[in-house]
């Protein structure tokens, strides 16, 4: 059933709204996250951010081959102690000690608290505590100072780390991170120290670059725990940009000179520790596998960098939309893929847009997050192959219901090839279900047994009905033939149209139709000689057929209710072409003695159209009823085959219509000139 929602201008819009509404709640309850995630990844491994600054980290890992080397884990305090003092002697910035140091381990406790307590550039570590958890405390003597940062991480529900956490607080103290406390240290000889934001004193700045802390709901996170102060961490040029070396270089005094100068230290375990699992997964193992898996020591050195980049180099941490925004992305990529769905036309043309669609917003999702801007991809990708996927499938169904309606209008009634131009211009002649109107140059074509009333009459109903139907069978397969449309069967009579329903262009393709018409005609006519013969032999009923063409323009379109719909062409053009068929100047019956059987008359519009490709005679002037001025009559009496062909006298008719004594045509010398009229069937 057809209704207003079912208008391309009233279901895209809804379509686009239904799709949005979808995208939108699934996004909301946190469906799309974990998808959001994975292209958050995506874009990590493949768009690689880079600095042109080498990191100023050095990263001294405790391997298994150290720990077998010193025979004990942990360190004791003496071991912990003389490492310590040998980086110390490289004149590093600063040294941060990933390893937790809340108890002694003796011997050498009292040498290692005296060297905690006594130089500056030793950051230790502790777990900050939280509601159900006590954490671990750092070392007794750093406790309360300035020189103690939180290990603490944030792994993603799916264990990976894509957030730099800053700081944290409780009820009693706030916590400054190991990775912050590091660069901060690293700053103060660049005479760079934390201020407020320009634009929000709460927030933090280091240089130029103000750190705008996540609330929980940016980019493709919803409802995180945003506990603390935390951003977006950036892995700049990979999982492993760091400089490493060993703990047995440092014991065997192997180092490069000047290596450790000025530059930031974290002594931790590395990857090759097998008895110390302090690893954790960067975004970088969804490409790379287990090479992006990182240690303890580098997830720290990737957070101090990311504050040292954005404090000397001015590099902003990766940023997000805001929430209108994302919905305008989100509404652009659902209305252009509804748009392309209903441009489709075809499977294969689908799967080339959607997958050029699908190309070019993950490389705007690329480019975007290059620059440091995390863009949605997920929900724009789904919006664009779902748009896509329904707009092609109204489009399709659009199409169904046009092809129904034309193939019931015009599918038993034209030839294959028409009904495929019918088809290739659909979209001119079909709107909301129904055939557009129009008023077009047509050539109609009227046929009409006579003596069908006697026949009926002299046949019982079955051999009847055969004998109707085989004349009809035949008079319909060359209409089709000749590329008329098969408008309507009245009894015994048959109306078909030339020139519709495709618009016709110029006079040329108008001239074409009548002549298609005449040709039409004249084969009907020929096929009812043979139709009489055989009839004749059977012992069967003859008859004549009278026709009658005109051209000009005619109203066409559908009339009727839904449930039963016809596909007709009306208004005084038609009429006229009725009036000639009816026209009381006819051949009689065929017999073995008059094999012409037949008679066609046109219109001089139509006789005009024809050309010199027919043999014409003109019958004059007639008045013909319902029509106000006198119309020329012609008959043809042959195609371009057979122009000399005599023409049999036509036969007379007394015109009911008239007084007695009066007739309808003339004989050789031609009608009297406007004295006849047509008479009904």
């Amino acid at each position: 059933m057809r209704t207003w929602l079912t208008h391309p201008w009233v279901a895209l819009p809804t379509l686009v709204v239904l799709v949005f509404g979808l995208l939108a709640g699934l996004r909301a309850g946190g469906q799309l996250q974990p998808a959001e995630l994975a292209a958050y990844d995506l874009m990590v491994g493949t768009a690689r951010r880079s600095s042109a600054r080498p990191p100023p980290i050095v990263l001294v890992e405790i391997g298994e081959s150290d720990v077998q080397r010193l025979g004990n884990w942990p360190l004791t305090d003496r071991q912990l102690a003389e490492i310590l003092r040998r980086l110390l002697a490289g004149e590093p910035r600063v040294i941060g000690v990933d390893l937790y140091r809340d108890l002694p381990v003796p011997p050498g406790s009292t040498e290692l608290n005296a060297l905690w307590r006594n130089e500056p550039r030793l950051i230790a570590i502790e777990k900050f505590p939280s509601p159900g958890s006590p954490g671990i405390g750092p070392p007794p003597v750093l406790a309360g100072s300035e020189r103690v940062g939180f290990s603490d991480t944030l792994p993603d529900p799916d264990g990976v780390v894509r957030r730099n956490l800053l700081f944290l607080a409780n009820d009693t103290r706030m916590g400054y991170s190991l990775s912050l406390l590091l660069a901060l240290n690293y700053l103060a000889k660049e005479g760079i120290h934390p201020q407020p934001g320009t634009r929000n004193p709460n927030f933090l700045r280091l240089g130029d670059v103000t750190l705008a802390p996540l609330d929980g709901n940016e980019g493709g996170y919803v409802g995180i725990d945003a506990a603390g102060y935390q951003i977006l961490l950036d892995y700049l040029d990979g999982p492993h940009p760091f400089r490493r070396v060993g703990l047995g270089q440092v014991l065997d005094g192997t180092l490069p000179p000047g290596l450790l100068r000025d530059r930031i230290l974290i002594l931790g375990a590395g990857l090759a520790s097998e008895g110390v699992k302090d690893r954790f997964i960067s975004p970088f193992a969804l490409v790379q596998g287990a090479r992006g898996v990182i240690s303890g020591i580098e997830l720290h050195a990737h957070a101090s960098r990311q504050l040292l980049e954005a404090a000397l180099a001015g590099r902003h941490p990766t940023t997000w939309w805001n929430d209108q925004d994302e919905i305008l992305w989100l509404l652009l990529w659902i209305l252009l893929g509804a748009l392309g769905g209903w441009y489709a036309g075809s499977a294969a043309r689908l799967a080339l847009i959607t997958l050029t669609g699908a190309t070019l917003l993950y490389l705007a999702a690329r480019v975007a997050f290059q620059h440091g801007l995390w863009i949605p991809l997920v929900p724009p990708l789904l919006g664009w192959l779902i748009a896509a996927a329904l707009g092609t499938a109204y489009l399709a169904s659009r199409r169904r219901r046009d092809q129904r309606l034309l193939m019931d209008l015009f599918g038993r009634h034209v030839a294959p090839q028409v009904a495929r131009t019918i088809w290739a211009h659909r979209e001119e002649l079909v709107e909301d279900g129904r055939l557009v109107p129009q008023v077009l140059p047509v050539t109609v074509l009227f046929a009409d047994l006579q003596g069908f009333t006697q026949v009926s009459e002299q046949l019982a109903p079955e051999p009847f009905l055969r004998w109707l139907n085989e004349f009809m069978s035949v008079m319909t397969e060359i209409v089709m033939q000749h590329g008329g449309v098969l408008d309507d069967y009245a009894g015994d009579g048959i109306k078909a149209n030339f020139g519709v329903p495709v618009p016709r262009t110029d006079l040329d393709a108008t001239a074409a139709d009548a002549r298609r018409a005449a040709d039409c005609a004249l084969a009907m006519g020929r096929a009812l000689e043979r139709l009489n013969r055989a009839w004749h032999l059977r012992g069967r009923p003859q008859a004549a057929m009278r026709i009658g063409i005109h051209s000009g323009q005619v109203v066409v379109g559908t009339v009727g209710s839904r449930h039963r719909m016809k596909y007709t062409t009306v208004g005084n053009q038609v009429n006229l072409a009725s009036r000639l068929e009816g026209l009381r100047t006819a051949a009689t019956p065929g017999s073995a003695d008059l094999p012409r059987c037949w008679r066609i008359l046109v219109s001089e519009a139509t006789a005009r159209l024809l050309g010199d490709g027919f043999s014409l005679r003109d019958l004059g002037q007639f008045r013909l009823r319902g029509i106000h001025e006198p119309i020329e009559v012609f008959s043809v009496d042959g195609g371009p085959a057979n122009h000399k062909r005599e023409a049999p006298d036509l036969v007379q008719f007394p015109d009911p219509d008239q007084p007695a004594g009066q007739h309808a045509a003339g004989v050789d010398g031609g009608p009297s000139r406007g004295s006849a009229t047509d008479n009904d069937r």
